[in-house]
């Protein structure tokens, strides 16, 4: 029989080399608690061990290794995307060795209208979550930005800093919420050991919607530079983009992301709020400290964090 998890043993983290899991492992060394890290099996450890953190190695969709890499923790936090079926398998292993807490990040794009290969699977993963007999919280972060590292911002901040003009799909009226990567790894950590959390999903957004218009404008003028806009029929190009597509070509831009660019993403994050104190920094903030890190080439993962 597995003996069950005590006081003070360490949380495993799933996801802990990915973007934002390094932030989470941040935020657990910041407040002292024990935890290991959870790869792939062969997976590059390199910068886990520069920074003294144990690892385990276990293939999420094998219940086995994860259920041997649960031993002897007494909580998951899951950074690791839900999108790719593995969470029926996450949770078997957890009841198998009595691990009865775990923080799983989803995202907000469930949420979409638009029919996104993965969404179906996310949508099936947090009905699993929620019929399962963990203690379980849920955790739907925006748009996640911060560093150069983060795949969203950056490429704004590169192209605004290297063309006097920005082509725009659409009207570039549609609210948009990022959320920086310190206030997610924040939220994780926060909610591991709130019992008011527990058996609840909490939009994680950021601190006011703001137009895509308005956020180009920000970003802009955290590089010193000025944007100059040139918005196109973003009807026409969808359909034009769908077409090659369906041709078989390859662009450098698909339909879906002038399609994502003009939907809207306001997520209300009160509830967080008041149940667990969540207070993102505004994107003026935050897009400041990321053009920093874009200026010396840092991945930012000595920022101070916004929430102390």
């Amino acid at each position: 029989m597995t003996a069950l998890p005590v006081a003070g043993a360490p949380v495993l983290v799933s996801g802990a080399n990915g973007f934002t899991g390094r932030f989470v492992c941040r935020e657990l060394q910041r407040r002292k608690i024990p935890f290991i890290a959870l790869l792939r099996p062969g997976r590059d450890a390199a910068w886990l061990s520069s920074q003294q953190i144990s690892v385990r190695f276990a293939d999420l969709n094998n219940p086995s290794e994860l259920a041997a890499a649960l031993q002897g923790c007494r909580a998951l936090l899951n950074v690791a995307s839900i999108g790719f079926g593995a969470v029926p398998t996450i949770l078997q292993a957890c009841a198998a060795v009595g691990v009865n807490r775990a923080v799983f990040v989803s995202t907000t794009a469930i949420f979409t209208q638009l029919n996104a290969s993965s969404k179906a699977v996310r949508l099936a993963a947090e009905s699993d979550i929620q019929a399962c007999g963990l203690d379980w919280t849920m955790l739907r972060p925006t748009m996640i930005y911060g560093t150069p590292a983060d795949r969203n911002m950056i490429r704004l901040l590169q192209w605004l800093e290297r063309w006097p003009l920005l082509p725009i799909f659409g009207k570039g009226r549609s609210l948009q919420q990022p959320v920086h990567v310190t206030d997610v790894a924040w939220a994780v950590v926060e909610v591991l050991n709130q019992p008011a959390s527990h058996h609840r999903a909490f939009n994680i957004s950021g601190a006011s919607p703001l137009t895509y218009n308005k956020i180009v404008q920000i970003a802009a003028r955290a590089l010193g530079k000025e944007a100059r806009l040139l918005h196109l029929p973003a009807a026409l190009f969808i359909r034009i983009l769908q077409f090659t597509e369906w041709l078989g070509l390859k662009l450098p831009i698909k339909a879906e992301q002038i399609q994502r660019v003009n939907e809207e993403k306001v997520f209300d994050h009160q509830e967080a709020a008041e149940v667990f104190g969540f207070s993102p920094i505004a994107f003026p903030q935050g897009i400041k400290q990321e053009v920093s890190l874009y200026r010396v080439g840092a991945d930012g993962l000595s920022l101070a964090d916004p929430q102390s």
